[in-house]
């Protein structure tokens, strides 16, 4: 019994889960209808991205703030420039927000240069690693995020991706690994190699990235949904299909055990009535039914032949005795 219970609540748990996921593909199949009905503008064409710098956090005392940053995308290649940090009560300040459009979200790589000014010119701070937009723009769906961004100077080598705490990180995966090795003296000779390569960031700026699908991106991502989605369904209609077949073999092996213990068990042909022997016919019922019977030959064939027999009676009497129908002759 337990594992007839088992296998009808899998079955159970199958059809419910067929149940949401039509739901889900009727609700992807509207969102395409409506977006089919509401796109066709040059606006919901491109898609966008919007880039502002909310904050500066200086590592130290003596570092250079920058007031001036280029915001280079890879895909499309192009540049924009900040020259103030964004002020939330003029969202739509010249110089603290940049905007970029047909974006190739698939390889979009955003790098952002600092500049500190002084006498009027430009001097290049330092510049940021490459990071990829893809995990903001993958969804299909109007999405922001906060991104911390660390700015190295690029006389001191390569651009670091982590921030103050990477330090710590890494000297916490140094030492484990020493104490699995059992060498934690060569570690402590060598560890004051690897202080000199760290590197520590001038500046870290809190960088606001909002990007607006366009029209395509938004049906692409409905589209994949939809075949996920649709794999799923396919997926648990099999396992139910295969729950069902379980369940049925499980109450036959059921019914199998219950005619093994002697139970009631039907015997077979009980549906089969015997027929009543048939009892002989009397002679004159039988001479009734075959001469003047209602099924009889006369009764059957007779209103069938009534009309040939009058029209060749009359045939026969019209051409022998047809002149005892004749007029007689004028006097």
């Amino acid at each position: 019994m337990s594992s007839s219970s088992d296998e009808k609540s899998a079955m159970e748990e199958s059809r419910l889960e067929v149940m949401e996921c039509e739901k889900e593909i009727q609700s992807i199949k509207s969102s395409l209808k409506s977006l089919t009905s509401s796109s066709g503008g040059a606006e919901t064409s491109n898609n966008s991205l919007q880039v502002s710098v909310h904050k500066i956090n200086a590592s130290g005392e003596d570092s250079t703030t920058p007031g001036t940053f280029k915001v280079n995308l890879s895909s499309p290649i192009e540049e924009r420039t900040i020259t103030q940090l964004f002020d939330p009560l003029d969202p739509t300040a010249e110089g603290g927000i940049v905007t970029f459009e047909q974006l190739e979200t698939s390889n979009a790589l955003l790098t952002i240069e600092a500049f500190s000014s002084a006498d009027d010119t430009l001097v290049k701070v330092g510049t940021s690693a490459a990071h990829d937009l893809l995990p903001l723009c993958q969804d299909g769906e109007k999405s922001s995020a906060t991104v911390e961004i660390a700015i190295v100077s690029e006389s001191s080598g390569e651009p670091v991706l982590e921030s103050k705490e990477s330090d710590e990180w890494e000297d916490a995966v140094d030492e484990e690994k020493a104490e699995d090795e059992g060498v934690a003296k060569e570690s402590d000779a060598q560890s004051p190699t690897k202080e000199a390569k760290l590197q520590l960031p001038l500046c870290t700026l809190s960088v606001q990235l909002e990007y607006t699908p366009s029209a395509n991106d938004k049906r692409d991502s409905l589209y994949e949904k939809l075949n996920e989605v649709s794999k799923r369904k396919a997926a648990a209609i099999e396992k139910l299909r295969q729950s069902a077949a379980a369940v049925n073999r499980a109450k036959m092996a059921e019914s199998d055990e219950g005619k093994g213990k002697g139970g009631n068990v039907v015997k077979a042909g009980f549906l089969n009535k015997s027929k009543p022997e048939a009892k002989a016919v009397p002679f004159w019922k039988r001479w009734y039914e075959k001469t003047i019977g209602p099924q009889s030959m006369l009764w059957v064939v007779g209103p069938i032949a009534k009309n040939y027999v009058i029209f060749i009676g009359c045939s026969v009497f019209f051409h022998y005795k047809g002149d005892l129908l004749a007029l007689p002759p004028p006097v």
